[in-house]
């Protein structure tokens, strides 16, 4: 193995961040390093931890697609592990001594023929110096490293994405059983520091946010009756990676137009962005890009002719109007809660407003009226993953025994206090399916605040969602995606 030469002062100019050539956000892998030292203080604030412990994470491994040689798509890192390292190569594991927050890289052994394939076998010395950790030995090197370390403890990653509801199992090594393990105390934590963003992140965040909203101008720019839903997905991928490096997106795009914008996750294999868009359909894009494993989600809603009709007009206003009411809400020690409350009552008030519903708001909201028009939550958290990490009620300072009465969606978040630096959405939507229209009208205790004759004029023209980032600030919220929002400004 080698070791990093600690005589040199800061980070080699040729190594030490990650950018994607001229113009692009040179990001250094100090980013890196302060979420191990983070981390490693959470972890050492444990009740019952003792000196010389380690923490043990494994990165991703490439995926071949089905029975065939070729892998199953571009490899993407796992994302606890480049929070951690930043590493871009598959196969990788990496170990922090807890004490000093130092960084051993373990990475596979390349024969020589691989170089005909993957090009020139790196030194451990180029990793080191690359990602800006202390040491580097190969990944059937880990029990001894750990061993020669004196490691008494070794805590693992275990535990649910709330988000997602899959559970991630504690990595193993050969000859673990020579340690003591600890595969509980480590992943809320982990948890924890994702949510809680540094500077470092932010930029990042803010960069790519940036990239993507130049991309949804370019596509607003760009579209005509007459094209396809799959080109204005290209055209934004293009300009993602032309012009910001961004290789990846954060998710697959969604781009339905008229009647499809009511499926909110349109753009799979099942509706895979296969349409023509015709004259007179609104546009519901929802696109954003990755840099650096760090990604971002916008979406946009116009009308592809560049004129809004008077319902398009209505319906995009209230959903404008929402988003607007709950952003100037927004403040640290604002829950979660009271901003899914703010954006569900504003949304009802204004359907009122527009004598699409009738009645209360309050008793509207307790009838849960406001999910035939909005079937989803009002946003998430953004960082390494579109749907980030966080939000369980036992990875803050509160008791799961305190969360009562939550919605079925957004129960992850339902408790979650806001702090600065965190980085969110607010999504809200309006939409006209008749799947949750017909029963509605005809439920007992919805039907009675529903206009049907006035909800009729707006059936088929599918929905309107509006997506914006924001960063909490010490004084409130800054919203970093920059695009034209009022109808002004749209047409």
């Amino acid at each position: 193995g080698e070791r990093r030469d600690t005589t040199s002062s800061g980070i080699n100019a040729e190594y030490g961040d990650f950018h994607m050539g001229p113009g692009t956000l040179k990001v250094s892998m100090l980013l890196h390093s302060e979420a191990r030292e983070n981390l490693c203080k959470a972890i050492r604030s444990t009740e019952g931890y003792r000196g010389g412990s380690f923490l043990y994470f494994e990165g991703g491994k490439e995926k071949k697609k089905f029975d065939t040689d070729r892998n199953y798509a571009i490899f993407r890192q796992e994302s606890y592990f480049h929070w951690l390292f930043g590493v871009r190569e598959p196969g990788c594991s990496g170990a922090i001594n807890c004490d000093t927050a130092e960084a051993i890289l373990f990475i596979p052994r390349r024969d020589e023929e691989s170089v005909l394939w993957k090009g020139p076998i790196r030194s451990q010395s180029w990793f080191i110096e690359r990602y800006y950790v202390d040491e580097c030995f190969y990944v059937d090197q880990i029990s001894s490293v750990l061993s020669s370390r004196g490691a008494g403890k070794v805590y693992l990653m275990e535990g649910m994405n709330r988000f997602s509801y899959v559970s991630t199992t504690a990595p193993t090594f050969d000859y673990m059983e020579m340690f003591e393990v600890d595969k509980k105390t480590m992943y809320p934590l982990a948890v924890a520091g994702r949510v809680r963003k540094t500077d470092r992140e932010v930029e990042v965040i803010k960069y790519i946010t940036k990239i993507t909203c130049e991309g949804h101008k370019m596509v607003m720019r760009s579209v005509r009756p007459g094209i396809m839903e799959y080109q204005v997905s290209s055209i934004f991928m293009y300009y993602c990676y032309k012009f910001g490096g961004g290789r990846e997106m954060g998710y697959i795009p969604i781009c339905p137009s008229g009647d499809r914008s009511k499926i909110l996750h349109y753009g799979g294999q099942s509706a895979p962005n296969d349409f023509q868009i015709k004259d007179g359909d609104m546009c519901l894009f929802d696109m954003g890009g990755e840099y650096h494993c760090y990604l971002t989600d916008i979406t946009t809603s116009f009308p592809v002719n560049g004129r809004f009709t008077e319902t398009q007009r209505t319906v995009y206003n209230i959903v404008l109007e929402t988003m607007q009411d709950v952003v100037n809400a927004i403040k640290p020690g604002y829950t979660w809660r009271e901003a899914r409350r703010q954006c569900y009552k504003s949304l009802l008030g204004y359907l009122k407003k527009k004598g699409l519903v009738v009645g209360e708001v309050q008793d509207m909201y307790d009838v849960k009226l406001h999910r035939v028009f909005m079937p989803h939550g009002i946003g998430h958290f953004i960082g390494c993953d579109v749907h980030d990490v966080g939000g369980q009620a036992s990875y803050w300072c509160w008791s799961d025994s305190e969360v009562k009465d939550v919605d079925w969606y957004d129960d992850t978040l339902e408790w979650c206090p806001l702090e600065k630096n965190m980085v969110m959405t607010i999504e809200p939507g309006c939409y006209f399916n008749d799947v949750l229209l017909d029963p509605a009208i005809k439920d007992e205790k919805q039907g009675k605040f529903m206009v049907a004759d006035e909800i009729s004029r707006y059936r088929g023209m599918g929905g309107v969602r509006i997506e914006e980032v924001f960063v909490v600030t010490e004084g409130g919220c800054e919203v970093i995606s920059d695009l034209p929002r009022t109808v002004e400004e749209v047409e």
